[in-house]
């Protein structure tokens, strides 16, 4: 209880997102690592509130797959109450970064069938420049 409390006042707290600068780019990689970490207990003992904290960092730093993980969280309720309205504007942003699980995800929910035929073609080209930089 006590570690969910502490998480929602580091995530709830006005400003937070705004109160630190952004890490430098390898240590937003290792905060989506950690996040991992914690989340599958890769380890350490699983802890979802741990996991949400290291993920939103990263995702504050512009990493694509925190912010999808982190939107996964936030709309199951793992480590917080579920949050629909976060977990689709970090979607969403993943989403704008290209990201293909989460373009694909949002034409999974997408209800007009042409925007989600859009979406899934936007998602499948993300994913061939994905393997072409591997």
């Amino acid at each position: 209880m006590k570690t969910l409390t502490l998480a929602l006042l580091v995530l709830l707290a006005p400003g937070a997102a705004q109160a630190a600068p952004c890490m430098q780019a390898d240590e937003a990689r290792i905060a989506y690592r950690e996040g991992l970490k914690y989340r599958n207990g890769a380890g350490v003992r699983a802890d979802a509130a741990r996991a949400l904290a290291a993920f939103r960092k990263a995702a504050e730093c512009q990493v694509p797959a925190a912010m999808f993980t982190l939107s996964n969280m936030l709309a199951a309720g793992e480590g917080v109450p579920a949050d629909a309205a976060a977990a689709r504007r970090w979607l969403e942003a993943a989403a704008a970064l290209d990201y293909p699980e989460a373009l694909q995800q949002l034409a999974l929910q997408e209800p007009d069938p042409r925007k989600a035929d859009l979406l899934m073609r936007q998602a499948a080209h993300a994913l061939t420049h994905r393997a072409v930089e591997e």
